[in-house]
């Protein structure tokens, strides 16, 4: 067998799902790091880990001020030069 015939998909699995259970869905799809949701829905379906992205609000906080202050550092420096 070609390395071609070996990641050929199938077969195609479609179903319907009610406007709450899609929105519920997507809020799961995008708390994950998949991109698609084909990929997700693959993962979950087989039973196997799906990694979930964790945000750490304070650190993006603390980031955010850092960065202020970068820029702000540096245009002193240019104004001291």
């Amino acid at each position: 067998m070609s390395a071609e015939n070996i990641n050929k998909k199938k077969g195609w699995i479609s179903f319907r799902v009610k406007p709450e259970e899609y929105d519920k869905i997507h809020q799961h799809l995008n708390s994950t790091t998949h991109r698609k949701l084909s990929e997700y829905a693959r993962k979950v379906l087989l039973n196997k880990p799906v990694t979930v992205k964790y945000r750490n609000q304070t650190a993006d906080e603390v980031l955010s001020a850092m960065i202020f202050l970068k820029n702000e550092l540096n245009s002193i420096g240019k104004n001291f030069n």
